[in-house]
């Protein structure tokens, strides 16, 4: 019977930048779907909002479409930061509250 590769942990691969997002962690169907709702809560009332600055200051087409594409990247980014710090906190207090291993007595 063929052993499955363990599977790898967050806190293996440092993020890139720090801030973008890390392919292999999001390409979980189940990540994603938790992603969803943030992305559309931020992304509805950016969206209007990137087009009516885009309107106002005279910017150009370009400028919304880089806008409307690095939003998405971006919060996927700053969530999956917000997962390291929480895993790497909790990593720190199950090592603090782990109790020390006392010496064995010698035997008399």
């Amino acid at each position: 019977m063929s052993e499955l590769p363990a599977r790898r942990h967050l806190l293996d691969r440092p993020q890139r930048l720090g801030f973008l997002p890390t392919y292999w962690f999001w390409s979980d169907p189940a990540r994603e779907a938790l992603l969803r709702p943030l992305t559309m809560a931020i992304g509805l009332p950016l969206t209007p909002l990137l087009f009516f600055m885009m309107v106002k200051l005279q910017w150009s087409i370009w400028t919304l479409i880089a806008a409307s594409a690095l939003w998405p990247s971006l919060v996927c980014g700053l969530v999956e930061r917000h997962v390291r710090a929480e895993l790497r906190r909790r990593a720190l207090a199950a090592a603090l509250a782990e109790p020390a291993a006392l010496p064995a007595e010698p035997r008399k």
